[in-house]
């Protein structure tokens, strides 16, 4: 299976009769506060049907994920916060603090997103997982 990233924002342009028209533009230079909407690609480049896959990505550098922002069509997600090393969905992420102490994980904490597809993925078909990141 091989994977792309692509990051996007989204622009606002005059429309019809005063209504504001929205597209999206490649993020090449983000302010702080700017939402980055990204996708990711899953491709089945072989000849036979991929089964059980799981991709995870990385929070990007710079970003805190934005809640309820992660979805795909027939997958299960889950988060990590400790670097990738284990996932769980996001209402269950826990935290403990030097001084042992656990608390409930937030989105800034949130390292790598994790998609797991329910379903095969045909040969040479593509899935798209989203989700949403604001630059800090």
């Amino acid at each position: 299976v091989e994977t792309a990233l692509v990051a996007e924002v989204r622009e606002s342009l005059p429309g019809a009769a005063g209504r504001t028209a929205y597209r999206f533009a490649p993020a090449k230079v983000l302010a702080q506060g700017r939402v980055v909407y990204y996708t990711v690609r899953i491709r089945n480049p072989s000849t036979v049907s991929a089964r059980d896959i799981s991709v995870t990505q990385p929070v990007p550098a710079n970003t805190t994920y934005v809640p309820g922002s992660a979805a795909g069509p027939g997958a299960e997600v889950s988060f990590s916060v400790d670097g990738g090393q284990t996932f769980m969905p996001a209402g269950e992420l826990e935290i403990v603090e030097a001084a042992g102490l656990a608390r409930r994980a937030q989105p800034s904490d949130y390292t790598h997103i994790r998609w797991r597809l329910r379903n095969p993925l045909a040969p040479g078909a593509v899935a798209l997982a989203r989700f949403r990141a604001v630059f800090n």
